[in-house]
């Protein structure tokens, strides 16, 4: 049996009876006999598939598919009538109906076709379930697509950053594109911390980055995440740990993200060092230079002293100038 259900909608009782009996092995088999117990019947069990009969006391066939196709379920009918004509064939199509066979019918050609619309609806159906599976995996793609692109812009504008007030400033706007709410830590040889609302952390929650520096990468408590490096961790204070797919997202995006900060803490922490060898270079030289320049000065005038002394000596030893 598949798990299609089907409403058979006949006036005689023994026809629903005899179709019945027919097909309840392969369906989930309900019968109705005029137009109320149709719509009660359809409203409770929403059918994939109904073999209605034109010719119904009261509201007809045609008339009663019209009224259930403004319902947003989706389903399908095989009308049964004992008119084959043209223009009942052409009304049946026209209030939407899948099939249409006429009275009397052999049971083996009943049966192929509501097999065949039976198939016609799986696929339907299959093909709603791929569409809304791909329309769920574009949306996610055009999420983690902009997530990463918010990543990416805060790699670009960290790199022109040349203190970690600038970092953190570019941290927390990524991070409030991403809905989060965040505090920011570096912990190299002096501490440096950021709130992204207060400016700065709160003793608690600085209490929290030196607690849990060392728990690993990655940490979470109730709605909470923290992410550790070796110089720079970040608490994250309102991760969506309900929404299972958006909080996979973004664990692996804020692992990008965690990386990037402590290789930008680094290369900062490289660049200070450099700049404070030059300085040191600097003042040498500069040291250097003042010497020299002292010393040039005394030994030009030592060598004036000994021009002027043998100058003043041609007189006593009798020298010519040459």
């Amino acid at each position: 049996m598949n798990d299609l259900t089907l409403l058979i909608v006949d006036d005689d009782e023994m026809h629903c009876e005899m179709v019945s009996d027919m097909l309840e092995g392969e369906y989930k088999v309900h019968t109705a006999t005029t137009s109320e117990d149709t719509e009660a019947l359809f409203e409770e069990h929403k059918p994939d598939l109904i073999l209605l009969d034109i010719n119904m006391p009261g509201k007809n066939g045609i008339d009663l598919c019209r009224e259930l196709k403004k319902n947003d379920h989706e389903f399908s009918v095989i009308f049964v009538s004992g008119h084959n004509s043209l223009e009942e064939r052409l009304k049946a199509y026209d209030a939407g109906g899948d099939d249409f066979v006429p009275k009397p019918f052999e049971m083996k050609e009943l049966f192929a076709k509501v097999h065949a619309v039976g198939q016609y609806q799986l696929g339907k159906r299959s093909l709603k379930d791929q569409e809304a599976f791909s329309r769920t995996m574009a949306f996610q793609s055009m999420a983690e697509a902009s997530q990463y692109g918010y990543v990416l812009q805060f790699f670009k504008n960290s790199m022109q950053a040349d203190s970690l007030a600038d970092v953190a400033k570019h941290f927390f706007e990524m991070m409030g594109n991403l809905n989060l709410v965040t505090s920011l830590q570096f912990h190299g040889k002096e501490i440096h911390s950021f709130d992204q609302l207060n400016g700065e952390c709160s003793p608690i929650e600085l209490n929290i980055f030196e607690l849990l520096r060392g728990v690993g990468r990655l940490y979470d408590f109730d709605n909470r995440t923290i992410l550790n490096d070796s110089h720079v961790s970040f608490l994250i204070k309102n991760m969506p740990v309900d929404d299972e797919v958006n909080y996979g997202r973004l664990r692996d995006v804020t692992a990008v993200i965690i990386e990037g900060l402590e290789a930008k803490y680094l290369d900062l922490e490289r660049e200070n060092a450099l700049k404070g060898l030059l300085s040191q270079i600097q003042t040498i030289i500069d040291r250097l230079n003042t010497e020299i320049s002292s010393h040039e000065g005394k030994m030009a005038s030592q060598i004036n002293n000994i021009l002027l002394e043998i100058r003043g000596s041609f007189h006593e030893l009798d020298l010519t100038l040459e």
